[in-house]
């Protein structure tokens, strides 16, 4: 990519298209993800900085659609305004394990976070486990995931999803 001056509207315009091409969301890396990797923006912090800036500009002035935040919620514990909405509600929560009576347990990992929505999107119907390492191991992840294996009597297969740069994460299944 040359040094040229970045044209922002254009650079606003192209990410709406990007947004609006996902069903379930995209995350602000994704679209930078796509858009370096287009050619239309060269991937660095600053440069990722500056287009947050500009996404953010933009959705305040209602111009660009929500972005999926993975890293920011407000906790709050659930609560009903009474025993009958808490009653009416509650069914939703039920669900049966989907891999039940398959020969093996399938996980899919991926390295970034950025692929989760997309991810549990495409699996959660079928009830399959996705993993998100960001990049480096965690004990206390890697001792969660051992333990959900270590309690299935299925073989445990691993998939991952590997993206340019993919860094062995450490997790290692039975």
């Amino acid at each position: 990519m040359t040094r040229e001056r970045i044209r922002w509207p254009v650079v606003v315009d192209r990410a709406r298209e990007i947004v609006e091409s996902y069903e379930g969301g995209v995350t602000l890396r994704q679209v930078m993800y796509r858009l370096a990797s287009a050619g239309v923006l060269p991937h660095t912090p600053s440069m990722y900085r500056h287009l947050s800036s500009h996404l953010a500009q933009a959705r305040r002035e209602g111009r660009f659609p929500d972005l999926i935040d993975t890293l920011r919620e407000v906790h709050v514990p659930p609560a009903w305004p009474d025993a009958g909405a808490f009653l009416r509600e509650s069914p939703g929560w039920f669900g049966l394990d989907l891999t039940h009576g398959q020969s093996q347990a399938l996980y899919v990992a991926a390295e970034k976070d950025t692929l989760r929505q997309l991810l549990t999107g495409w699996l959660a119907e079928f009830g399959i486990p996705v993993l998100v390492v960001r990049g480096f191991g965690s004990q206390s992840y890697v001792d969660v995931v051992r333990d959900r294996v270590a309690a299935d009597p299925r073989e445990a297969v691993l998939l991952v999803v590997v993206l340019p740069g993919f860094q062995d994460c450490g997790m290692t299944l039975r």
